[in-house]
């Protein structure tokens, strides 16, 4: 199917393309914590006075680094007259104890305690699968991570995979014809087979060299630096909302939108609330809001720019076939822009997994069997 900027609908031809792709795998916002054990002191102390210990030691050695940590344990085997209580973290300048707070030292005494040394997990889980393999070894508070944070807590449906790998078939196949290094497509997930945007990279003839002596260092040709493919589609996507609603109806219903209290200050930290969201925007506008819901695909992991443009057009999903090692911004490079905190819409990020030379391969033809 031919790369179009007219804004119209496009539709793909399931035939149109024979790669075979791997399934995608999400990638999380902040890499996934690994098990790193810290030692602790715990006691057995019997289950008649757990209560006395523990509301003690928790009021007067309070675990600050390690809240998702619970303080008592049940063990495997015991009669169950005894509990062990966690009581304080190992202090490294004095490993043997030597070094207790002085609330612990008084509860050792007082309760006739036998500290020993233990481990427990150093960081909180993220998933759930995480959470059942560090609470063996100490219990944990679970605790669901922030939606941007969360790894999905079950893979992506047989539909879903399908539809992923159509569509990244469908982004090689238009980077293969229009002869470029990327590409992306926005798809309307609720309008099945259709493609509402098309853009492939144009940065790399904005600056070409003279094929003949004494054409200097090269001429401009049209393309441009900022014309990565995902600001190509994007702004495909805009020229379909201009053709598709009528002039003037968006300034109109902005303008009766409630007043925002200005900054007091340049440089002051944005407050909340302040600016329209994508749900406010579009029932403002009466109509999406920029990209909301589409779930973009690109043959190549976006860069930093990209990937904040896909943010504030408030895509649904990225989906991406190869990593970026040198500049990605979702994972794959040196940046995982997608789980920064302070941004105001996150979407979530799937990957094919490929390597470059791999997708180069498949960009320039070296087709392989459907999987």
């Amino acid at each position: 199917a031919p790369v179009s900027r007219s804004g119209s609908l496009h539709h793909m031809d399931d035939a149109e393309i024979d790669v075979k792709l791997p399934d995608p795998s999400f990638v999380p916002g902040t890499p996934a914590p690994v098990l790193e054990l810290v030692d602790v002191w715990v006691a057995a102390v019997e289950k008649k006075r757990c209560h006395a210990v523990l509301k003690e030691v928790s009021a007067k050695v309070p675990l600050s680094a390690l809240t998702h940590v619970k303080r008592v344990q049940r063990r495997d085997g015991d009669d169950g007259s005894r509990l062990r209580v966690l009581l304080c973290e190992c202090s490294d300048a004095s490993p043997d104890g030597g070094a207790w707070p002085a609330p612990v030292r008084d509860l050792v005494d007082r309760f006739a305690l036998a500290p020993e040394r233990a481990s427990v997990p150093g960081r909180a889980p993220r998933t759930r699968d995480q959470w059942e393999e560090w609470n063996a070894l100490w219990p944990i508070a679970w605790q669901k991570p922030n939606s941007h944070l969360a790894v999905p807590l079950e893979a992506p449906s047989a539909e879903d995979v399908t539809e992923m790998k159509r569509w990244m078939r469908s982004c090689i196949d238009a980077a293969r014809e229009g002869g470029a290094t990327n590409a992306a497509i926005l798809v309307d997930p609720s309008q099945p087979g259709t493609v509402i945007a098309r853009g492939l990279d144009e940065t790399r003839r904005w600056r070409c060299v003279g094929v003949n002596e004494g054409e200097g260092n090269g001429y401009l040709g049209n393309g441009h630096p900022l014309r990565h493919c995902a600001l190509v589609a994007i702004d495909d996507a805009a020229r379909r909302d201009v053709e598709t609603y009528p002039a003037g109806e968006d300034e109109k219903n902005i303008s009766s939108a409630p007043e925002r209290t200005p900054h007091a200050e340049v440089g002051e930290k944005r407050r909340r609330g302040e600016t329209l969201s994508a749900s406010e925007m579009t029932e403002t506008l009466g109509r999406p809001y920029l990209c909301t819901g589409y779930d973009a695909y690109l043959v190549r992991e976006p860069c930093v720019m990209c990937a904040m443009a896909l943010t504030h057009s408030r895509v649904r999903r990225v989906i991406f076939g190869a990593s970026s090692p040198g500049n990605g911004a979702l994972g794959g490079g040196k940046h995982s822009l997608h789980g920064q905190r302070t941004l105001n819409h996150h979407y979530q990020v799937y990957t094919f997994g490929l390597s470059g030379e791999e997708m180069d391969n498949l960009v320039r033809g070296h087709r392989q069997t459907q999987s």
